[in-house]
């Protein structure tokens, strides 16, 4: 078994692998309906109910029989999804074409045991979404048996004329989820029981250890404590919400604070609507969650040794605090450090011991006000995206003489579009309705609906940004054919700006601006640019973003470092590195539109997480973490389903061919059975 664990630990560890957004647009497109298809007085009353039970009827019918031929022919014709979160695949996985997908129900049905069959919940609802455009879309829920769980889900349903002129209508998106396993639902009341006693203990014993103390961790540390489950996390700063506090002054959300809400807390009304949360807000946030739900955090908190002992399947964690050095013993390790937060990247500059003024990363920048009072009068902000604007207008009202250097074409969203009733506007009129309607539906469907309403407004208003291209700025509005939002969060973790006004200065010529050239080396007094220029500036200010998108790249720091491998004794102990090595890659999209490596299981690692993202993502995955943390623990965590299935209608042409990668998932099952 030792050599079997071995040689799968050694395999590639990008599977599926990796893929741009914007590719998959192309190769996964929104299908498009013959205008005039349906006839939406024809949808009146109960009738897109009455549609939606005829298709669930069906499916259950189908997956009771196992009936293969009969699944696929209830699917839309070329384009279908299958989007599940743990409840039958206990993964977070995206299949497509109606062959695979009845294959992987079948499949996955019957590991799970789906009990009762799929419910229909509430009245379905007829979207015309667009002249081209039009679905019933249903909520469903189901029982497994294996293990007991409670799951819901979503189905999307497309209108087939026939050869005779009536309707038929196909499911082209299902979404399933993990909703609550039955040995433990979330239950509130739990979160109000006292916390663990810490103070002054040097070594202790948890179940979950969470490496960080920002939105992340703590969101998944209330889910826990919701399912019955201790954890504690370790915070690097002296006091709970630094993380924000300590960012610069004007630092400011530029999307609807609804959208930020976190598990069981809302932020206040006066903060919702039109306010943009500052760092002082969400500061605040975090000192009131972790107070209000007797959450375990040590602040101070830095780790000087992590690694996993396979003998006792334990984690030790070394870690000092002012009080001293102390140890945690833990189950499971959850990293949740942030991404692109931990490693300041700045372009490598000739010369750069010639410069005499002030040279900072974002990451140190305090304020415009600061510099002035060490005597400053001139900035360059280098950088364009959000916290470049940020920086610009801040240095400008302090009056400093500000210019900005954007190197490459910037993509601008306007805030109103963010903000939209049909965009993120949506989370003002309910956080539940507005997740179900965005985080259900695959990645690639989800982000091409978002391009679509943006390239629709701007097209509103074609105008808009001539100003800006008038002076000198290379901006990409949303009908750019290379401009989707979904992209910059996704895959570059920003790289764009939600126009809050900055771009003012620009057109008002309040500002500089330095435009499609790279800053090359520094002169005495300034920086040199690519073009052969020069701008002489009191002080630079690098707002290039972080270089630690993959977590990969910042773990072994994380862990304890060089530290932390003394530790390690002996072939059944993980260090840093080992750790490193076996986790998968992290951020951008997979094959299948999956965010890759967070919220679910690494191949080849035991028990260790990572949890991040934004806001959004921290509430509704910390309940994905959670399900399966709380699962693994109570010893009814399935073997992740990894393998993509044979649809039957090949698998007889193609068993020859199949065997050895059948042998593979086996293998790998397998291993994580042993596990």
């Amino acid at each position: 078994m030792a050599a079997i664990v071995n040689e799968v630990a050694s395999h590639d560890n990008e599977y599926p692998p990796q893929v741009d957004l914007r590719e998959m647009f192309d190769q996964q497109p929104v299908p498009i309906i013959a205008p005039g298809t349906v006839d939406p007085a024809s949808m009146a009353g109960d009738e897109a109910t009455k549609q939606a039970l005829v298709v669930v009827d069906a499916l259950n019918a189908a997956l009771v029989t196992e009936d293969a031929k009969s699944l696929e022919d209830l699917f839309f014709p070329g384009l279908v999804y299958w989007k599940d979160s743990l409840a039958l695949t206990y993964h977070l996985r995206t299949f497509s074409g109606a062959a695979v997908v009845a294959a992987g129900l079948l499949e996955t049905g019957k590991l799970r045991g789906i009990e009762s069959g799929i419910q229909l919940e509430g009245p379905a609802q007829f979207i015309p979404a667009s002249p081209v455009l039009q679905f019933i879309d249903c909520s469903i829920s189901f029982k497994t048996c294996s293990p007991a769980a409670s799951c819901g889900g979503r189905v999307l349903l497309l209108p087939v004329k026939k050869d005779n002129g009536s309707l038929e209508w196909k499911i082209w998106i299902m979404s399933t989820r993990l909703e609550g396993l039955d040995l433990q639902p979330e239950d509130e009341t739990l979160l109000k029981a006292p916390g663990k006693q810490l103070e002054g203990v040097e070594r202790f014993e948890t179940e979950v250890f969470i490496i960080g103390g920002g939105n992340a961790a703590i969101a998944l540390s209330a889910r826990l404590k919701a399912l019955g489950v201790e954890s504690v996390m370790a915070e690097r700063n002296a006091r709970p919400g630094d993380n924000w506090a300590n960012r610069y002054d004007c630092m400011k959300f530029h999307i609807p604070t609804t959208f930020c809400h976190l598990p069981f807390m809302d932020y206040a009304e006066e903060l919702t609507g039109k306010h943009m949360l500052t760092r002082n807000d969400l500061a605040g946030q975090v000192r009131r969650y972790v107070e209000a739900f007797n959450l375990n955090m040590i602040t101070s908190a830095k780790i000087k040794s992590t690694v996993y002992d396979g003998s006792s399947k334990r984690w030790i964690i070394k870690f000092q605090t002012p009080g001293g050095q102390r140890t945690a013993i833990a189950k499971h390790v959850v990293q949740a450090t942030g991404i692109s937060s931990q490693k300041p990247y700045i372009p490598e500059m000739a010369d750069s011991q010639l410069y005499k003024g002030v040279n900072i990363h974002s990451e140190s920048f305090k304020s415009g006000k600061e510099l002035k009072a060490k005597g400053v009068k001139s900035v360059i902000v280098v950088g364009s995206a959000n916290t470049a604007f940020d920086v610009l207008e801040d240095c400008h009202a302090a009056g400093l003489q500000a210019t900005m250097v954007v190197r490459s074409p910037t993509y601008i969203v306007p805030v109103e579009y963010v903000c939209d009733p049909r965009s993120l506007g949506l989370y003002d009129f309910g956080v539940a309705m507005a997740d179900r309607m965005f985080l259900t539906l695959p990645t690639f469907v989800d982000g091409q609906l978002a391009r679509g309403l943006f390239r629709m407004l701007a097209s509103e208003e074609p105008d808009r940004y001539k100003p800006l291209a008038a002076a000198g700025f290379p901006v990409m509005d949303s009908t750019h054919p290379t401009s989707a939002l979904m992209h910059n969060l996704l895959e570059r973790a920003g790289g764009h700006y939600v126009d809050v006004g900055g771009t003012n200065l620009i057109v008002e010529g309040k500002v500089g601006l330095k435009a499609l050239v790279e800053p090359v080396g520094f002169t005495e007094t300034g920086l040199r640019f690519s073009d052969g220029s020069v701008v002489d500036a009191d002080a630079v200010v690098w707002c290039t973003g972080f270089a630690d998108r993959d977590v990969r790249e910042v773990t072994v720091e994380i862990l304890g470092g060089a530290e932390a491998e003394a530790e390690v004794k002996g072939a059944n102990m993980l260090g840093p590195k080992d750790v490193a090595a076996r986790m998968e890659g992290t951020w951008g999209l997979d094959a299948e539109g999956e965010v890759r490596g967070m919220w679910k299981r690494h191949q080849g690692l035991d028990n260790y997480w990572v949890m991040g993202g934004y806001t959004q993502q921290h509430r509704w995955h910390s309940q994905t973490l959670g399900l399966q943390i709380k699962a693994e623990l109570e010893g009814v965590l399935p073997p992740a389903y990894r393998k993509t299935p044979t649809p039957a209608s090949t698998a007889s042409g193609q068993a020859n061919g199949v065997k050895g990668a059948n042998v593979a998932h086996e293998v790998s099952e397998l291993v994580e059975a042993v596990h």
